[in-house]
């Protein structure tokens, strides 16, 4: 599920038209004359959107794709990264047995690719979770320092990967979104 606003119009365009993707400008930004812009009013100052339509979309479709720009409520269900320190709070108040059900989920290997599912991450966190990786298997530590290790590890990639603790099927019973909305 998607949960930027950008994530979301990128969805709803694409659904209609065949797009390289979507990018929200500032408004009153200097706009390149050769870039396809439509204008979002659904925010005050309106939006500028920027659609990249791939060669083969059609008149029709895009029509449509900047119908939805230009209309897709870029206010609701908006939400944004949580704190760093917030989530990291939150995994360490888990218990030893759901903390261990995360970290056996997050540190497995996976088929075909890295030997550590964190090691997919491709966030903002992605260069933090490498380092922690390399802290936690090369440098090691003391048994509280690999924990805290993994555990701000955990938060990073929670932070990248808003739904990943939301009620995982390896144990539902976490509840830990790396993200919140924006009041």
């Amino acid at each position: 599920m998607s949960s930027t606003a950008i994530e979301r119009l990128n969805a709803a365009v694409a659904a209609v038209a065949p797009i390289h993707g979507c990018a929200l400008l500032t408004p009153g930004a200097a706009v390149d004359p050769s870039w396809h812009v439509v204008s979002n009013a659904t925010t005050t100052p309106a939006t500028p959107v920027r659609i990249d339509y791939r060669p083969e979309a059609t008149a029709g479709q895009i029509s449509q794709g900047d119908s939805v720009a230009t209309t897709f409520d870029l206010t609701v269900n908006v939400r944004r990264p949580r704190p760093l320190w917030s989530i990291r709070g939150d995994v360490q108040a888990l218990s030893v047995g759901q903390f261990s059900n995360v970290w056996n989920d997050l540190s497995a290997p996976v088929s075909g690719g890295p030997p550590r599912k964190y090691l997919t991450d491709y966030g903002t966190n992605a260069g933090t979770i490498f380092v922690y990786d390399h802290v936690i298997y090369v440098v090691q530590g003391t048994a509280a320092q690999v924990k805290a290790g993994q555990i701000s590890l955990t938060a990073c990639f929670s932070q990248d990967n808003p739904t990943y603790l939301v009620h995982p099927p390896w144990d539902t019973s976490i509840n830990i979104p790396g993200d919140e909305p924006v009041s």
